[in-house]
Parts: structure tokens; sequence; C-alpha cells
């Protein structure tokens, strides 16, 4: 068989190529599911390969890649962006940025418009619930990198940071300061695969290291008073057996609530409650005592994010017959900065 063409696939399916083509481009919203797996199948069985990967069948190349950030507010999604622009500029691409809010049908819909833009790929802070469509797209119509936040079944790339080292270095700290009471506070989980896997592993770590049953809380920022009860009864169990008790923030968003209601309780850190956290934003430094703190890589992750993406974009514009790489995990490290809140 010659070059194999949208035709092609039409022909095999028995649909026309306007529904292969939308297909192609992510449009299925007035497709079945049924029609979606018997196009995908002949796409795998005839090996058909979008011409470039070049959505809405272009030829040129726009060097320009989309990046869908999960809360544009957090100065998580500022750095993280920074280090993906800050590559792309210097190696001749631009960066088209849009805000999902955490927001499954945006996520999905930038998406569908950075592929009707042209964008050559996508680096996303995905919210996870949307595993078979960042599948689809990243196999068929421009390849995806996901920044950060694992998501159980997806194929695309991903670039995160080490939580399984970083909490066990975590809970030494804290154990070795005297908190033998520990509670892991984090927003709402979810499909959020970050929090997820910090949750998850602080469980097991701390129950693994002390015998104990591990504390934990999840809310969202229209259950706040969740998060104040809960440290106040944990501060009158702590003191009731004659234990110091210790908040671990699941992120900086949760550290500000915890700074907010230490100061309307009146709450001294480190005397009456240990505070500890994810992220080193540049205020954490100057609240209070200053906070301890887990340093993410973050903006190192935006480098490596953009780095694997062009390696991807890379590939798909190859004229050669090479197999596709197999999807790549790049973990890093992170670190702790001791400060005065423990």
């Amino acid at each position: 068989m010659g070059k194999i063409t949208i035709a092609d696939v039409a022909e095999r399916t028995g649909f026309s190529k306007t529904t292969i083509s939308r297909y192609l481009n992510g449009k299925y919203e007035y497709m079945s599911a049924a029609t979606r797996e018997r196009i995908s199948e002949v796409i795998k069985e005839i090996e058909y390969k979008p011409n470039r990967m070049a959505r809405s069948l272009r030829l040129q190349q726009s060097h320009m890649i989309g990046v869908i950030v999960s809360d544009i507010s957090s100065p998580f999604s500022a750095i993280l962006y920074s280090g993906i622009a800050d590559w792309c500029e210097e190696h001749g691409f631009t960066v088209l940025l849009a805000d999902a809010a955490d927001d499954p049908y945006k996520e999905r819909r930038y998406i569908q418009s950075m592929i009707a833009q042209g964008v050559d790929g996508v680096v996303i802070n995905a919210t996870g619930a949307e595993v078979e469509y960042l599948n689809e797209v990243n196999r068929s119509i421009m390849p995806i990198v996901l920044a950060d936040r694992p998501v159980p079944g997806c194929d695309c790339d991903l670039v995160s940071s080490d939580t399984q080292h970083i909490t066990d270095a975590s809970l030494d700290l804290l154990l070795r300061k005297g908190y033998e009471r520990i509670l892991f506070a984090t927003r709402r989980v979810g499909t959020n695969g970050i929090r997820r896997l910090r949750f998850d592993e602080f469980v097991k770590q701390y129950e693994g290291k002390t015998g104990r049953k591990a504390l934990t809380l999840e809310y969202d920022k229209t259950t706040k008073a969740i998060l104040a009860n809960t440290v106040i009864t944990q501060l009158e169990a702590a003191r009731a057996a004659n234990e110091r008790l210790a908040v671990f923030a699941g992120n900086g968003v949760v550290l500000s609530d915890i700074a907010m209601l230490a100061r309307q309780q009146e709450l001294q850190i480190p005397d009456d409650l240990g505070v500890y956290s994810y992220d080193n934003w540049t205020w954490m430094d100057v609240i209070g005592p200053g906070i301890s703190v887990v340093e993410l890589p973050t903006y190192e992750i935006g480098q490596e994010c953009a780095r694997l993406l062009v390696g991807r974009i890379k590939e798909a514009l190859s004229e050669e017959e090479t197999p596709r790489l197999e999807q790549q995990t790049v973990i890093l490290p992170c670190s702790i900065v001791e400060r005065q809140s423990l």
C-alpha cells in the first residue's frame, strides 16, 4: 500500500472524510462512542498517521505550543509557565496560554480551541477527568505532555516531582521535631493526580513509621470552616494527650488557609501549632516565623515539559518510518527548606 490517507480511513470505516476529519480534530460532540472506537481501530490497523500530525490536514508547523494551567491565580501556574515560556523562547517556539480553572469541560474546550489554532502540541496541568480524550488527542492529533499531575490510564508523557522520597524526608523531619500528631490537610482530591499521590503517600508512610492511624482532611473553598473545626479539635486532643500537633499542608493554597486560621484563632506558630507545607512561594518566608516547606522543582518541571513536547513534535514531523518512543515519565527531586514554623 502507498501512502495512507484520510480517504483510506474513510473507506475502511464506511464514514465520510468529514467525519474522520472531525475525529482527528477532537470534535466528538455529535459522534457516538461506537463511531469513535471504529475510527480509532482502523487508524491503528492500517497505521494511519495524520499528515505530520497537523490538525485539519495542515502541512505547516506553527512553532506554537499550548499551555493549559489549572488555576492561573496560583503562583504554581506562574512559575510553571515561566519555565515553559523561557525554554520555548530559547528554542524558537511561542506559547499560547489558557486557564481551565480545574474544570474538565473547559479543559476539553481549550484543547479543541488550540487544535483549531494550529498549535503543535500542548502542555497541560490536567484535571484528570478526561483520560480517554487526552489519549485520543495524543495518539492521533498532536502530542500532549502532562505537567506535575499524573493521570492514571493516560498514555501521555509526564513530568512531575518525587513525592515518595520527599514525603519520607518530611515525615522524618516532623517526627524528629517531636510532632507525634500530624494532620495532613488538602483541598478536595477528586481526580487531581498530584493531590491523590501526596495524600496516599502521607497515609502510607505515616502509618508505617508510627503505627498510628493517619489524620487527614479534605475540604474545598466553600467548606473552610471544616478546616478550622478540625484543627481546633486536634489541638485539644493533642494537649490532652501531652502531644504536639503539626499541620502538613498539601499545597500553598492550603497553607494560606492555615495561616489565616492561625491569625483568627490567635494561635502562635510554632508554640501552639507546627506548620509545614508543599510549595515555596515568596510570601512563605515572611509570614509568622517563616514556614518550613517542600521546595518543588516547578520551574524545572516547566522546562522539562517543553523539552519533551518539542521532542515529540519533531518525532511526529519526521519523515522516517521509526516507531514512536514509549511513554516517558520524568520525576524531578524536591528539597526541604527549614524555617522556624516547627
